[in-house]
C-alpha cells in the first residue's frame, strides 16, 4: 500500500490575491506557476509515493505531463472538499496521503521525505506554516480526519481533530515547508531566506 501526494492547485487566473498590491496578474501567475514546477519536482524527487495535482485548472494536464506528475479533479469544489474528492478518485485507494502546499520555493525532497519518516504509523503529521496554519499534511489511513487548511491556526486544529478521532499526531516545523507565499511579507521572507 502507498503514499500519495497531493498538491492542491487553485485556478491559476485567480492566483495569489494577495499579492495583488505588488504584482500584476500575469506575474502573480507565473510566481504560482514557477511555485507549483519546484514543488512537484521536489516531491517527485522525494520518494515518498505518486504525486498528483489537485485541481480544476484547465492548464493543469499540461502543466502536469512537464512536471511527470497526475492530475485528479477537485470536482469544482472548495479547497479542502476538493482535496477529499481528488482523493477518493484515487484506485486502489492508498494507504496514506500526504496534502502538499503548492507555494512552498524553498521545500526540499528531504524535507518532504522527513514528513513521511516523522509520520506515526496510524496517526497524522503537520508540517506547520511559519504562521500557524498548515501547509503539509500526512494522514495514515488517508481518511484519518478531514483536512482543515485555510483557517486560523490550521496546524493546532489539526492536531486537534486527530486527537478527537483517536489518532497520534506529530508537529513538524521545516523551514521549507514553513516558508509559503501569500502576502508582500512573504515574498520578501523567501526572497531574504534565499540570499542568506
Amino acid at each position: 500500500m502507498s503514499t500519495h501526494i497531493l498538491i492542491p492547485l487553485k485556478p491559476l487566473a485567480m492566483a495569489k490575491q494577495r499579492l495583488a498590491p505588488v504584482l500584476e496578474p500575469s506575474e502573480r501567475r507565473r510566481l504560482m506557476v514557477s511555485m507549483l514546477e519546484h514543488v512537484c519536482r521536489q516531491a517527485v524527487a522525494s520518494g515518498v509515493g505518486p504525486v498528483a495535482l489537485a485541481t480544476s485548472e484547465p492548464q493543469a494536464p499540461l502543466l502536469a505531463r512537464g512536471l511527470g506528475v497526475g492530475v485528479l479533479a477537485d470536482g469544482g469544489l472548495a479547497w479542502n472538499d476538493g482535496l477529499r474528492h481528488a482523493l477518493d478518485a484515487v484506485h486502489p485507494a492508498p494507504a496514506g496521503v500526504i496534502y502538499l502546499a503548492a507555494d512552498l520555493p524553498l521545500v526540499t525532497a528531504a524535507e518532504i521525505a522527513e514528513l513521511a519518516a516523522d509520520a506515526p504509523a496510524r496517526g497524522v503529521v503537520i508540517g506547520r506554516a511559519h504562521d500557524g496554519g498548515t501547509n503539509a499534511l500526512g494522514l495514515w489511513p488517508a481518511t484519518a480526519i478531514h483536512p482543515g487548511f485555510g483557517a486560523p491556526g490550521s496546524a493546532a486544529l489539526h492536531a486537534q481533530a486527530a486527537a478527537d478521532a483517536g489518532y497520534p499526531s506529530r508537529m513538524v516545523d521545516l523551514p521549507g515547508v514553513a516558508l509559503d507565499v501569500d502576502t508582500p511579507d512573504d515574498v520578501v521572507r523567501a526572497a531574504t531566506a534565499v540570499a542568506g
